[in-house]
């Protein structure tokens, strides 16, 4: 429960369908009336047979038993029994009533489609109500479970209406259109046309009933027609297509029933059937009892053809949009790019904080479930609002247990709310959520196109932060050495020309630094020990000089550090010591590391090259030595 409302998760696929987002307006519709609200976990395409590896899946990890009340697993959408058992006792053991939408799931409530029955009633109808004993059926995919029950239904009827049966009843149109056509043109050619056709879907059925009469056979006259599933466009074909169907708001109002006995009586019936209504049009040979939804074809067919171009021209404007974003030199800059041209609106974009970090690299580091640090890209209401107040949105931080940013404002509004995952190369990177005010079919239309683009612009994008990443990383790499960290040669000469250039008329501290006794320690305790005292004589080095200090090793254990002279100089050797005392004391070693030191400070804007520092290094670390040597003995 959030606030006032008790929530309701909706986990489905494919939201883009027109029967899917369908049924999300009713259910959102009557959950509202409820007092709940529907927060919709979406899949843009389906999974495959180990849906665990699908990073689309990471959407579910969003859905907290915190605040929310119960679960609907659209279990008929997936095509994935195996996944949505999994998903559903994932919940189950989290303590949520789960409600299963078309498959049995074990614990679940589980409103069953009964599609053997309703394809089994379209059938009846054409044998027992008209008669016709010459009938063949266009199945689906071969072998495809829904398929096969309702061949099984048709054997059925069938059988009870003393109709022999046998195979070559049944050819396959892949639930599509054009294999449908291609299964009825076959039957032509062998003269085995007959007196009616039933098909497994309505595609199917339409476009079987437009071929036949680009024959010259009349339907229903000649050949009737029907199909199964109550798409809309069985209304806009001539004839109209006989079907059957559950319609979306009946499917609502089983799932709301079922909610309110859960929250009423803690429980509601383990398997309530969902049976599709017979859909009575004109392709069997009755009139139709719905005449008033027959629609305008002209006018649908224009809704068709403008709603295609729409997706052309959006998608050119999508793929210029994920260009620029992959041409941004930071994350602040996206959400100007995402609003620039008007498609991104209703929208937050939520990505994990991992994805901000270039060193992450996207192909492996990037963890395959959603934690509680997130980062809010992009906000489509919150950049307006900026950009009214003439400010800019800023990316910002948020905690995974606020979802998304203004959600209670939203939920007072009445939004309805889709998540889906943006994913990059089997890794999630975040999600968006869509929250729409009110219900559009473009709206919906459009959230595989962005999701995909999105997508595709931010994994680019992560993928081009990591290489220069790795391109600073291999350069700053081929400029330190590898023992201390500090500067090789060629790092220091880079770097030394930078100083050099930024010098003017200013004096130049030159400080060498030698260390004492290397071979005894080599000698005596082996070269790891001596690597340490390298490494110490190093970090001390780096610690007294100023940030702004090249500091290099140039030889076995000799080191150097320039800098412009700012006032330490006469400290250094004195802080030098300190520090490698301060790491003796600390180290436990039954040595002590102890070093030289010269300091030579520039006169006049000298500027000693490379070869005149190493010359200077060596007399200063001579007469150090030397004085060092005389004051031990």
């Amino acid at each position: 429960m959030i606030g006032k409302y008790k929530i309701i998760a909706l986990c489905t696929c494919r939201i883009q369908d027109g029967e899917c987002h369908e049924l999300v307006n009713e259910l959102d519709q009557q959950l509202r009336n409820m007092g709940c609200r529907l927060f919709v976990y979406n899949c843009i395409s389906k999974l495959n047979t180990n849906a665990e590896i699908n990073a689309q899946i990471s959407v579910f990890d969003i859905i907290d038993p915190s605040f929310c009340d119960a679960v609907v697993i659209h279990s008929y959408r997936f095509d994935n029994y195996e996944f949505c058992k999994t998903l559903a006792q994932r919940f189950l053991d989290m303590g949520l009533a789960v409600i299963s939408l078309g498959e049995t799931i074990s614990g679940c409530i589980n409103l069953e489609y009964r599609h053997k029955d309703g394809f089994a009633e379209i059938v009846s109808h054409m044998v027992k109500h008209h008669g016709y004993k010459d009938i063949h059926m266009i199945a689906g995919i071969k072998g495809n479970p829904y398929s096969d029950e309702r061949i099984e239904a048709f054997r059925k009827v069938l059988q009870d209406n003393n109709i022999l049966f046998d195979d070559s009843m049944v050819s396959y149109g892949d639930f599509w259109s054009v294999p449908a056509v291609a299964a009825v043109e076959r039957l032509l050619k062998e003269n085995k046309l007959p007196r009616a056709i039933v098909c497994a879907n309505d595609h199917m059925a339409v476009a079987v009933s437009y071929f036949l009469q680009s024959r010259g056979i009349s339907v229903p006259d000649k050949v009737a027609v029907a199909g199964y599933d109550g798409i809309e466009t069985i209304y806009s074909s001539e004839p109209t297509v006989s079907s059957a169907g559950i319609f979306p708001s009946a499917i609502a109002r089983a799932v709301c029933d079922a909610i309110c006995s859960i929250f009423d009586e803690g429980s509601a019936g383990e398997n309530i059937p969902l049976i599709p209504e017979p859909i009575i049009n004109e392709s069997c040979g009755c009139r139709s009892e719905k005449n008033g939804l027959k629609f305008n074809s002209s006018a649908l067919y224009n809704e068709l053809i403008n709603q295609f171009y729409r997706f052309q021209d959006e998608n050119v404007i999508l793929s210029d949009i994920s260009e620029r974003i992959q041409q941004c030199d930071n994350f602040n800059d996206i959400a100007d790019e995402m609003r620039k041209d008007d498609l991104m609106y209703a929208m937050t974009c939520v990505i994990k904080r991992e994805c901000y970090d270039e060193s992450i690299n996207p192909e492996y580091d990037i963890q395959l479930h959603f934690g509680d640090d997130l980062f809010v890209l992009y906000d489509s209401d919150d950049y307006d609002n900026k950009r009214n107040m003439e400010e800019s949105f800023i990316s910002y931080n948020m905690n995974g247990r606020d979802i998304i940013p203004n959600l209670m404002n939203y939920l007072d509004y009445g939004r309805s709310f889709i998540f889906t995952s943006l994913t990059y190369l089997g890794k999630p990177l975040g999600y968006t959520c869509f929250h729409f005010s009110s219900y559009i079919p473009g709206n919906y239309y459009k959230i595989p196109q962005t999701v995909n683009m999105l997508s595709t612009a931010l994994g680019g994008l992560r993928g081009l932060r990591h290489q220069h990443y790795l391109l600073n990383r291999v350069d700053e790499i081929s400029k330190t050495d590898a023992l201390t960290g500090l500067y090789n040669r060629y790092g220091f000469c880079t770097e030394y020309d930078n100083i050099l250039h930024e010098l003017g008329d200013r004096s130049m501290a030159i400080v060498m630094c030698d260390l004492d006794g290397l071979k005894t320690i080599n000698d005596k305790y082996g070269h790891d020990n001596g690597d340490f005292a390298i490494r110490t004589a190093a970090q001390a080095l780096k610690r007294v000089c100023p940030h702004n200090a090249a500091c290099t090793r140039f030889g076995g254990d000799e080191m150097m550090a320039v800098f412009p002279c700012c006032g330490v100089e006469n400290d250094i050797r004195a802080m030098f010591d300190q520090a490698l005392d301060s790491i003796n004391e600390a180290s436990g070693k039954p040595y002590r590391v102890s070093a030289s030191m010269g300091i030579y400070i520039t006169q006049n804007g000298e500027k000693p090259g490379f070869d005149e520092l190493i010359r200077c290094s060596d007399k200063l670390m001579y007469e150090e030595k030397k004085q060092r040597k005389a004051a031990r003995g």
